[in-house]
């Protein structure tokens, strides 16, 4: 019997619409860039969301204390390529499900820098 694709897929990606809808029902948004957090929920209009800004080196490389709290949480990038990453080393290490934003930050408002 063959798993079904979403199964062998370590990476979950979320449009930001239906993390706008996830946002709103207590899920946690990680941004993993430079800029402040106000910055980026301010730019998203996430104003009021649960988010927090992470290094994504600490998350891939650290304990699972760092990684407290982010079960079904939806991590965020510039272009969704570091997300994918630790999104997988969370998954592989401790067996925490996130999301990886589709495209990042800039599939959404373009470049931010």
């Amino acid at each position: 019997m063959h798993e079904p694709e979403a199964a062998k897929q370590e990476t979950r990606e979320v449009s930001f619409a239906d993390a706008v809808g996830m946002l709103g029902h207590g899920t946690r948004f990680v941004w993993l860039g430079r800029e402040p957090i106000d910055y980026i929920t301010g730019l998203l209009q996430l104003e009021g969301a649960d988010a927090v800004a992470l290094d994504p080196r600490r998350l891939i490389e650290g304990s699972r204390a760092d990684a407290e709290g982010l079960d079904g949480a939806i991590l965020a990038c510039y272009h969704g390529r570091t997300s994918a990453v630790v999104a997988k080393a969370l998954k592989q290490r401790f067996g925490i499900d996130t999301y990886s934003l589709k495209g990042g930050v800039t599939a959404v408002v373009g470049e931010i820098f």
